[in-house]
């Protein structure tokens, strides 16, 4: 609030404050008159009290209002004005970022989604009687909290209710529902091609992001229907201290399954060194947590000062890189010291249950100081071949750590369903089928060469040659150690998959490794088998020297330890905040109850299905699905983002190509408040007639 006339209140206020004052000081005057009742008696004691000219100021309700009216009079002739966020735009998009670096608590002790919330509702009490908004909340995907609205309290309470999460963030999702929300939908014609695509009669929508900036893919985000100069960020947030850790992993040793072996690695986001402790800790089968090791950090700042940066070769260059890192499309090269590989000492354990790490490091964000992974106990696992005949796959297993049984085509159609299923699952960890297709497919993990699984979206072409790996995903556990440059196949069979389907090795024209999930069953299909039978004498010939290679057995076990989860425990029970995961149903029960990580529970209704999907994982942690499958009943659910874990505000933010300006669409007006100020005057005066006609005298 400021004041036209702030002197006035000064003057008016030593006008008539102090004679009212000096009114409650005089000592009253009454002439003697002798009477013969008593009834007055206790006034003229209390007047003979005081001989001064002046008495002592007593407490004395209707001087305190009396009081209060000449102050509001004062501020009154000040001419007070309201100063007041009104909004211009006519149709508003309000995007608020609701992902795990909104979670930081600045130092007013709200979080950042707190303070993106308070902001984006004082952009709603500023707008105009006519103007419409819409609100959506955005982290791994995109939610539309309120369609377009004109009622300014239904749109707050719409503002309120928003969650936080521990997800990523992305925008894409966000801004490709904010510009079908905004635009008219196509017209059909009267004739078939006459559709039209007719001009909005409403103004053009404008778009308000409430974020700190950390949006994961903002540089790959296209801006079609809302221009890019309607678009503004309001950027929350100022603390920039955290550590975080962006990776672990648990396995048991290769050659004692007993024995367990547990990594993790740590990074300093902030600007100051730390030093804190990394804790490994076991929780049992029955709940009992115990601490195995701790291992002391050292970490320097993850963020150079300008003297230590190093010289940039161009202006131009340094400036684009500091823009595109702060809006959160490139991240530079962490500081040397800032990251740390943490190896805990290898220890011996027989039971499952959950492993955790921790950092004993008081810092902004939460979400990432700890991360958990399944463990299951130790047993040697079971693979089926099913085979014609295959030297080379044989005489790997023979070397693996699994124990194997090797049958023909034939016999596995005719093998009874004792000898196969067990509680409706495959009695096998994992089904190995070489150049054989088949639809006898229970609930298990199939490994098929050069054949696929008789599925719906599912089919195998005829034979090409000159085969060719174009691209590869190495961050796949299934690929980890296997030098995929050095693959040489002659033949494969092109495959046609679901979209789904996640490519692990991509050739020129198809797939020629993926994994896909289908009712609870797992594939991994590959497109060239080992073995080829020679097209003009029919005889089987070599179709690779790849079982030749010392990184093949590497890749078999990979694959099987992958497909099993029982070896690696890590490589299925750890996934992203946000992603679906898949639950084995036992017994083809009717519902699962999911106990979350904060302890809430949800029942998931299943069908009577042999699995079913889950995708509220938007917390970090532990999640238990009372009902599944036993030793697939818990998966962990862990940030491992470095783009989340740098909590620090991007100094500007751009939308693909387009920098957006940072503010907000509001505009400062002052209003006149001294209208408001007589009508309480009005209100304060009635109350001291009221009181005085009562004759209450405090």
């Amino acid at each position: 609030m400021s004041f036209l006339s702030p002197w006035m209140i000064a003057a008016a206020a030593g006008l008539t404050v102090p004679p009212l004052l000096l009114l409650y000081f005089l000592k009253l005057r009454r002439q003697e008159m002798p009477i013969s009742s008593t009834f007055l008696w206790k006034r003229a004691v209390e007047d003979l009290h005081v001989n001064a000219p002046f008495q002592r100021l007593r407490s004395n309700l209707l001087l305190i209002l009396q009081l209060l009216i000449l102050l509001l009079a004062a501020i009154a002739l000040g001419k007070p004005m309201l100063e007041q966020a009104l909004s211009h735009e006519s149709t508003l998009v309000l995007m608020i970022d609701q992902s795990a670096s909104m979670t930081v608590a600045e130092a007013n002790g709200l979080t950042r989604l707190e303070i993106a919330k308070r902001e984006a509702k004082k952009l709603i009490d500023g707008m105009s009687d006519d103007a419409r908004a819409m609100i959506i909340a955005f982290c791994d995907r995109a939610t539309v909290v309120s369609s377009f609205d004109t009622n300014r309290e239904a749109l707050k309470r719409k503002v309120d209710s928003i969650e936080q999460t521990q997800s990523k963030s992305t925008l894409s999702e966000a801004i490709a529902l904010a510009e079908a929300y905004s635009q008219n939908l196509i017209i059909g014609g009267q004739t078939t091609g006459s559709d039209i695509a007719p001009t909005s009669a409403a103004p053009a929508a404008s778009a308000i992001i409430f974020t700190d900036g950390r949006v994961e893919d903002a540089a790959n985000v296209s801006l079609e229907r809302i221009r890019s100069d309607n678009v503004e960020v309001v950027t929350v947030g100022k603390r920039d201290d955290n550590v975080g850790i962006i990776a672990m992993d648990a396995r048991r040793n290769y050659e004692q399954p007993d024995l367990l072996e547990v990594f993790a690695t740590v990074q300093n986001f902030g600007p100051e060194p730390v030093r804190c402790d990394a804790v490994l800790r076991v929780r049992d089968e029955d709940g009992i947590a115990s601490q195995i090791d701790v291992q002391e950090l050292s970490l320097a700042p993850g963020r150079l000062s300008s003297e230590d940066a190093p010289p940039e070769s161009g202006a131009d260059e340094n400036a684009e890189s500091k823009e595109a890192s702060s809006s959160g499309s490139k991240r530079q090269a962490a500081p040397p010291g800032s990251v740390a590989a943490v190896a805990f000492d290898e220890f011996a354990y027989t039971g499952g249950g959950i492993i955790e790490v921790s950092l004993t490091v008081d810092d902004a964000l939460v979400a990432d100081n700890r991360a958990w992974t399944v463990i299951n106990p130790p047993r040697h696992v079971d693979v089926l071949l099913v085979t014609a005949g295959n030297l080379y796959l044989e005489k790997v297993f023979t070397g693996l750590p699994v124990s194997t049984k090797i049958i023909s085509p034939a016999e596995y159609e005719t093998l009874d369903d004792e000898a196969l299923i067990e509680d409706g699952r495959s009695k096998f960890d994992v089904v190995i089928l070489d150049r054989y297709s088949t639809d006898r497919l229970p609930q298990g993990n199939y490994f098929f060469w050069g054949s696929v699984p008789k599925i719906e979206g599912v089919s195998m072409g005829p034979r090409t040659e000159d085969v060719f790996i174009v691209n590869w995903d190495e961050t796949h556990p299934i690929l980890r150690h296997v030098n995929v440059e050095t693959i040489q196949v002659y033949e494969e069979f092109p495959m046609q998959l679901p979209s789904d389907a996640d490519v692990l090795l991509e050739g020129e024209t198809s797939p020629v490794l993926s994994l896909l999930s289908r009712d609870g069953n797992d594939y991994l299909i590959c497109s060239f088998p080992l073995i080829m039978e020679d097209a003009e004498s029919g005889e089987p010939m070599a179709n690779t020297w790849w079982f030749a290679k010392i990184h093949f057995p590497v890749f078999v076990f990979n694959a099987v330890q992958y497909m099993s989860a029982s070896v690696a425990p890590g490589a299925k029970s750890s996934i992203p905040p946000g992603e679906p995961v898949q639950v084995p149903v036992a017994n083809r029960r009717k519902s699962l109850n999911i106990v979350r990580p904060d302890g809430t529970v949800d029942e998931v209704p299943t069908g009577g299905a042999t699995s079913t999907h889950y995708a509220r994982t938007r917390l970090v942690g532990v999640y238990e699905a009372r009902g599944a499958t036993a030793g697939q009943d818990r998966f962990s659910v862990n940030l491992f983002n470095q783009n989340e874990s740098d909590i620090s505000p991007a100094a500007s933010f751009s939308i693909g190509a387009s920098k957006v300006a940072s503010g907000s669409r509001l505009t400062s007006v002052n209003r006149p408040f001294w209208q408001w100020v007589l009508l309480g005057i009005l209100g304060v005066l009635l109350f001291e007639w009221i009181v005085y006609n009562k004759r209450v005298f405090v």
